[in-house]
């Protein structure tokens, strides 16, 4: 795995005392900002979700269509109905670290109300510091804003950590019946949030 200052540049900000071997990164919760992507911020977004979903297996499969829309992001989040939202660290000059997507269901108009949470992803190193609840948070947010009543997402079932993340702010794993349930460890795993509220 590459570290941070190779993917980035030794102007970075990070350092390899900052990425030890155990991961600790010192940081307070005023040092990750969470905002509307701007321009110059497109193609860390991308790389970002692109080295941290290519290591899974459903890679080729369930994650397509991520990575589909990685060839025209820029298009995807500029339409009606739609945001990306950047994490960004402060003590590192505004380093972009993960995001979120919020978008209408695929094939369904924004006005339908019906929309999903895509591409939530966040840098190894800022996991378990409550920075992806913040981003979950603020991607509710801003498709309540953008008149969604109802919510789905996918994970996949390598992404323990997302699932439990998902079921803490109320989404519900579809399974489509009991059998389907007992696949669920072999099937992409999706989510809904039947009513949208902050």
């Amino acid at each position: 795995m590459r570290s941070m200052t190779e993917i980035y540049g030794p102007g970075s900000g990070f350092t390899s005392h900052q990425e030890s071997v155990s991961g600790f990164l010192a940081m307070n919760r005023e040092d990750i900002v969470i905002e509307p992507i701007q321009p110059g911020d497109e193609w860390s977004a991308c790389d970002i979700i692109r080295r941290n979903l290519q290591v899974y297996e459903e890679a080729g499969s369930v994650l397509a269509s991520t990575f589909r829309r990685l060839d025209t992001f820029h298009a995807v989040y500029t339409t009606n109905g739609a945001r990306y939202l950047v994490a960004k660290d402060q003590v590192r000059e505004g380093l972009c670290v993960g995001g979120v997507g919020v978008g209408p269901l695929q094939g369904l108009p924004p006005e339908e109300g019906v929309g999903e949470i895509r591409d939530l992803v966040l840098e190894e190193i800022y996991r378990g510091r409550g920075v992806g609840s913040r981003l979950l948070k603020r991607a509710i947010e801003e498709a309540r804003k953008l008149g969604y009543r109802r919510l789905y997402l996918e994970t996949t079932p390598q992404m323990h950590n997302a699932r439990q993340l998902f079921l803490r702010f109320g989404f519900r794993p579809v399974t489509g019946g009991a059998a389907a349930a007992d696949l669920i460890e072999r099937l992409p795993c999706y989510f809904v949030l039947e009513e949208v509220r902050t």
